[in-house]
């Protein structure tokens, strides 16, 4: 158990002996040993710390003796943390890593014993911004003990309690989300008695970028203020330093960023968008004690309780935006010069239209925290937080977090709200994932290392963290998702969907036999192999009408709901058919399953092929160009639906006047709505493809037929004024055996057992379908009847043969444009799981060697097999 000394008026501890876990115990789930008992520690009526005077190089006085590199004597030291494999995935958690090393005089190690989180540890693994590589570690703000002192002269001793921010990102050393983080003594701030673990944990980041936000860019002079709360002029602090030590990309900013004569004299307004934030509420603090009069616009319906406290002198809702302008420009006469926005891009646009805007005479300042106006206005000077003259500019790091000791010291600051979250490193995914949602606002979510279950895995289960390979063997009894993250983490890859078999008969129209049911147990059996060995998508097919072998068929909407509920990383293909559906019920079915499933909801239109499941439920069979037409209003409304908040449309198919939906689907980084796939390879299609579609479907083809089909779709595009916004998924039968000749046998009976009839009954429906069409080129018109025995050109794409040669097929596909591979098996009891243990892997590390990117390369080495030929074969 720790023991309190240090000096009067900051936390400091005596180390437990074993402050680290050695590596024969770093499995065990005994927890954190090492200052286990801190938070009761430090809570403000604990007994006062005994009188002890810091000492340097390491010491801190505790017996006299205790030196800060016995905690390195300790066989070998390791940690858990947290590791991002790829954007838009899941931390997963990793145990038994190496504790990282000291590399400077001035660097210091911590044990984290809490770890406070902020929108940008969601918003950079989302997006893919602030990731240097993967796998990382991500991570801002943390609290915790100093197990390692500096080895030069410094305030800061072993045992001493401390928190502070990770601004440098690109050092992994110095991530919050892991037991022992490196960072340097200029950028920990000690704590003072009576402030909470918690509450320092929470702090960091947001005290950081209001500091420099003010000081730096908006010119605020802290150095006159009454004394309690007197701080540096940090802006001359930084003028000071000689230009080559301040990064480049910050040097404007710092240097000539706003003139001294520009700077805020007390009395002067400051408007601060978004002052619910926890930046904006230490903006408007620390605002007031410079003497600036702070106008807040935030929700007033949430935080204004909180806002008068903090004693701002203008409160103004932000539910009418304009008004809010309007309000600021009124109460400050016009002349207001100095605007901070904590919210993004549009709201700092509307700041500035409240700014003074002359074109001669003072200048306005607006600083943008996550984001600046398109525009600059006349006389409106734009500034961005130089963050990196905290961590890289020793004398600027110190000043400010010293006297951000002397403001907690002095009680010169109201704490942010805290939130302590359950399950330790384990359970940040889960936090993470309300930062998202949107709901929490106003205060800060801190989690407490302590803890950390070393028995949970990223996911929240209870099953300890494995990988499906184990030891070179595939385990399919592993039933957590770290295989699936890891083997997904390259943002660059190609993914892969899987036919889901809910309808009889297979995926082939075949009475050879296959090991493929299309009951709910094995099609939930299904999904969860598939996503555990790293499957991203499956399709759910639409049939309504027995008939072409497929007697039975489960709806899609409803099977998709349930796979969904069963699964936590597949994302679900929806079949939706205009004409049975209206979009508005589609829209809100599909917002519905979105919510259910975290964001794990597509969509696939289907045009329609079979005229009996139109005309036996009393809807029309329109031709093919009018059903394709419907298709896209179908799309358009959807689209409409989803993302307006009162619709309304006038089309041929369909009307809408102020349609609400309420709740909408999830709004996710890359994703406004849920993604629309649609395909077809008649005009139709194509062009529905390149004006509203996200994915573009194809069918098997040859290399000439693939290159011309891409080249046309992205054409389309550009002429709707969507260049690059289509993306393209193909449909691949997948047989797999040891030598390309047993393959080939396998595919030889498959069309040689071929259900005749069925066969040409659906060949007679598909290809009047087809030909159809204006160029006779639609769906399945130029399909033979072999070809048709698999329902979507499968065979054609030719995934037919060894795992090297369909990996390396696969990225030939991959360079002509192809992102998605459909994939449908013979059996599906065993060959999900075949590809990811087999095939998906091969691929992976294809990619990593560059391959994929050059298609003239991969056409050179694998694209003779797709060339048009005389007779049948692979």
């Amino acid at each position: 158990m720790p023991t309190r000394v240090g000096n009067s008026q900051f936390v400091s501890l005596k180390p437990d002996q074993e402050c680290a876990r050695s590596a024969a115990d770093s499995q065990t789930s005994n927890g954190h040993r090492s200052f286990a008992s801190l938070n009761a520690a430090v809570q403000p009526d604990a007994p006062k710390a005994q009188e002890s005077a810091p000492t340097t190089n390491g010491t801190n006085g505790v017996n006299g003796t205790h030196k800060s590199d016995d905690f390195l004597r300790l066989p070998r030291p390791q940690q858990d943390l947290l590791l991002l494999h790829g954007p838009r995935q899941k931390y997963s958690l990793e145990h038994s890593q190496e504790i990282p090393e000291l590399r400077g005089d001035d660097e210091i190690l911590v044990q984290v014993l809490a770890i406070g989180l902020n929108p940008v540890d969601w918003k950079g693994a989302d997006y893919g911004f602030s990731q240097p590589s993967y796998p990382w570690i991500n991570g801002r703000d943390f609290a915790g003990i100093v197990v390692k002192a500096p080895r030069k002269h410094s305030r800061i001793s072993q045992g001493d309690v401390v928190f502070g921010p990770s601004t440098d990102y690109r050092d992994v050393r110095k991530a919050a989300y892991q037991e022992y983080v490196v960072t340097s003594d200029s950028n920990v701030a000690r704590l003072p008695q009576g402030v909470e673990v918690k509450e320092g944990a929470a702090l960091g980041v947001a005290f950081v970028a209001a500091a420099l936000s003010l000081t730096i860019s908006l010119g605020v002079d802290f150095s006159g203020v009454p004394h309690a709360s007197a701080g540096p002029d940090i802006l001359r602090a930084g003028r000071s330093l000689p230009k080559h030590e301040v990064a480049e990309d910050v040097r404007d900013e710092v240097f000539h960023g706003i003139s001294e004569q520009e700077r805020p004299r007390p009395g002067e307004w400051i408007a601060v968008w978004g002052a619910s934030t926890t930046t904006g509420q230490l903006v408007a603090q620390l605002a007031k004690l410079a003497g600036l009069k702070v106008a807040a616009v935030a929700d007033l319906a949430k935080g204004a309780q909180r806002l008068n406290e903090l004693g701002v002198d203008l409160l103004v809702d932000k539910l009418d935006e304009k008004r809010a302008v309007e309000i600021l420009k009124g109460v400050t006469g016009g002349q207001l010069r100095f605007g901070f926005d904590a919210v993004g891009n549009d709201t700092a646009t509307r700041l500035q239209e409240a700014l003074q805007q002359n074109s001669s005479g003072a200048k306005s300042h607006l600083l943008g925290l996550t984001g600046l106006p398109k525009q600059v206005a006349t006389g409106v000077v734009h500034h961005k937080v130089p963050i990196k003259v905290f961590h890289e500019n020793a004398a600027v790091g110190e000043a400010l977090v010293e006297w951000l000791e002397e403001l907690l010291i002095a009680k010169s600051l109201k704490l942010p709200e805290v939130e302590v979250a359950e399950g330790g490193l384990a359970g940040i995914n889960d936090a993470l994932d309300r930062l998202r949602s949107g709901t929490v606002s106003g205060r800060r979510i801190v989690v407490s290392v302590a803890s950390t279950d070393r028995s949970r895995n990223n996911s929240g289960s209870n099953t300890p963290l494995r990988s499906p390979v184990v030891n070179g063997t595939f385990d399919s009894g592993a039933a957590d998702l770290s295989y699936h993250d890891k083997i997904n983490a390259d943002p660059d890859r190609v993914k892969f969907a899987y036919w889901v078999p809910n309808v009889s008969g297979g995926l082939v129209i075949s009475k050879i036999p296959q090991r493929t049911n299309w009951d709910h147990k094995a099609n939930i059996r299904y999904a969860q192999t598939a996503e555990r060995v790293g499957f991203e998508y499956a399709l759910s097919q639409i049939r309504f009408m027995a008939g072409y072998g497929a007697e039975n068929q489960h709806e899609p909407v409803t099977l998709s709901s349930l796979l969904l509920a069963k699964t936590e990383r597949l994302k679900l293909i929806i079949a939706l058919l205009p004409g049975p559906w209206n979009p508005a019920v589609a829209a809100k079915q599909i917002a519905s399953i979105d919510h259910f499933s975290d964001g794990r909801a597509a969509v696939n239109i289907v045009s329609g092929w079979f005229k009996l499941e139109f005309t036996s439920i009393g809807q029309w069979w329109l031709d093919h160009a009018e059903r394709y037409r419907r298709s896209r209003e179908f799309i358009s409304c959807l689209k409409g639906i989803w993302t307006e908040d009162k619709f309304t449309f006038k089309g041929d198919f369909y009307q809408f006047h102020d349609y609400s939906l309420k709740p909408k689907p999830l709004v996710l980084p890359g994703r406004p709505y849920p993604e629309i796939f649609q395909g077809g390879n008649s005009d139709d299609a194509k062009d529905n493809g390149g004006a509203v579609s996200d994915y573009y479907f194809m069918n098997g083809n040859t290399l000439e037929g693939f290159r011309k089909q891409i080249a046309d779709v992205r054409a389309r595009a550009v002429v709707h004024g969507r260049e690059g916004e289509v993306k393209f998924a193909l449909n691949g039968f997948v047989i797999c055996r040891d030598t390309e000749e047993e393959a080939v046998r396998v595919l030889q009976e498959i069309q040689g057992k071929a259900d005749a009839e069925a066969v040409e009954g659906f060949r007679q429906q598909v290809q009047n379908a087809g030909a159809s069409t204006g160029n006779k080129s639609g769906m399945w018109a130029n399909s033979k009847f072999e070809d048709l025995v698999q329902y979507n050109d499968g065979f054609k794409t030719k995934l037919i043969g060894t795992k090297e040669q369909i990996a390396d097929r696969i990225v030939l596909l991959k360079s002509l444009g192809v992102s998605i591979i459909l994939t449908a098996f013979l059996h599906y009891e065993e060959e999900i799981e075949q590809f990811g243990r087999e095939i998906l892997p091969l691929v992976r590390e294809l990619e990593k060697k560059g391959r994929g990117k050059d298609v003239d390369y991969e056409i050179s080495l694998t694209g003779d097999v797709y060339r048009e030929r005389p007779v049948n074969g692979i």
